[in-house]
């Protein structure tokens, strides 16, 4: 079975999905609970405040370097046009 992040809700002493897994039913599973962050309404991409938290190391390693190399072409970019601008 391969491992994923879920968020869940607890109520009444019961953590439920917000969404439905894909796992047979009474299936045994490890569960690390980690209090998600509120997003603040006026700051703007507030829904996307601690997306990559949940997420394995490996893949916010990856994340991070293609986030890195999209914004380094794109400071290329605004250099190329901002000196055709002159």
């Amino acid at each position: 079975m391969e491992t994923m992040t879920v968020q869940a809700v607890y109520k009444k002493g019961v953590l439920k999905p917000v969404k439905k897994l894909n796992l047979p039913e009474n299936s045994l599973v490890v569960v690390r609970v980690t209090p998600a962050r509120k997003a603040k309404k006026d700051l703007p991409f507030a829904s996307l405040i601690g997306v990559w938290e949940y997420l394995p190391e490996v893949e916010k390693t990856a994340l991070g370097k293609s986030v890195r190399a999209a914004r380094k072409r794109s400071a290329s970019k605004v250099k190329r046009i901002a000196k055709r601008l002159k």
